[in-house]
């Protein structure tokens, strides 16, 4: 069966990151439709009459609407991909609930809010539709790679994380908070954050996070948004792991009897096998179509995986506007 698929906002995610030349992977939610065997775009949302013009230069039978009432009332729409503003997601993300489709497909942030998102969760739930959150790298298999080296207990019980991103604590945060939770299977109960430019919309916040079984996290933003650096380094009893230039080189130690210290052990490098670059987003979408056709019992990122990154960016910036002061994560008993 091919699934029939629209797509609401026309913006970078959407549809223009199609426009860059450099970008050689698939990086929108319309190429991604188009890319997938079981998947066919039949329509989209946008107001913007510039990007509609834009995308209809390239897909001229694709019928744009500017209202997500017109779009499901005048076609049959299966799965539904969100790529509207983040405090657009709520309201829209209701309206499609109305209309009986099989999935949706939700830009991160999933909500504005907590209490948004836990009610999109639950509905999405009480209806029985598929909802997946674009945190990217629960598709990309270097980092399932690193997932599987943690998991089989290569580096040991984990005792500590650094992570690095460029800034913005909700458009880049929610990425690396989700990527962290993702990687070491334990959920956030506290934080700390400090920050510079909190009079922005998306600030840059650095701090920790305390994870379950007492695991310390730091995190820094390291400033800029278009200097790109994603890093994370998972230390461990038994050696580390470390995801390095943007997801594109892992690191892997063991900690060996030291040849200098008596007593001691230090870290020796192990070699590894990083896997191939695949194409993520055509991936996430062929995992909602698995999951559609009862293949899979839930997606690589559930809306309670976005709810948990939204969760831990609020943290971040209320403890940021109290300079520094500890907030606990506040999922506890979401769903």
């Amino acid at each position: 069966m091919v699934y029939k698929t629209a797509v609401i906002g026309l913006g970078n995610i959407g549809f223009q990151f199609n426009l860059d030349n450099l970008r050689k992977e698939t990086w929108s939610h319309v190429s991604a439709y188009g890319k997938c065997e079981k998947t066919e775009l039949v329509g989209a949302v946008e107001v913007n009459d510039g990007k509609i013009n834009l995308f209809k230069q390239q897909y001229k039978n694709v019928p744009v609407f500017k209202t997500t009432k017109e779009l499901m009332g005048n076609l049959s729409i299966d799965i539904v991909s969100i790529c509207t503003p983040t405090e657009s997601h709520y309201h829209i993300l209701k309206e499609v609930l109305e209309y009986p489709v099989k999935g949706i497909f939700c830009e991160k942030p999933l909500a504005s809010t907590i209490e948004e998102a836990k009610e999109l969760v639950q509905k999405c739930k009480n209806k029985q539709v598929l909802l997946s959150v674009n945190h990217t790298r629960r598709w990309d298999e270097r980092y399932l790679y690193v997932k599987k080296i943690i998991q089989g207990g290569k580096i040991g019980n984990i005792k500590a994380i650094n992570a690095l991103y460029p800034g913005q604590v909700f458009n880049i945060g929610t990425h690396l908070f989700d990527t962290i939770r993702m990687l070491i299977q334990e959920n956030p109960e506290t934080v700390s954050g400090i920050s510079f430019n909190l009079e922005n919309n998306d600030p840059n916040i650095s701090g920790w996070i305390q994870f379950g079984k007492h695991i310390p996290c730091t995190v820094i933003a390291t400033g800029k948004r278009e200097a790109l650096i994603f890093e994370v380094d998972v230390i461990g009893t038994e050696g580390r792991v470390r995801i390095l230039e943007n997801g594109e080189k892992i690191e892997l130690f063991s900690f060996v009897e030291s040849l200098r210290y008596s007593g001691y052990r230090e870290l020796s490098v192990v070699p590894v096998n990083t896997p191939q670059t695949i194409d993520r987003f055509v991936e996430a979408v062929t995992d909602i179509v698995k999951v559609i056709d009862g293949e899979k019992s839930e997606a690589n990122c559930t809306g309670k995986d976005g709810l948990y990154a939204l969760a831990m960016s609020l943290a971040m910036l209320e403890s940021a506007k109290k300079q520094g002061i500890l907030v606990k994560v506040g999922t506890k008993n979401a769903l």
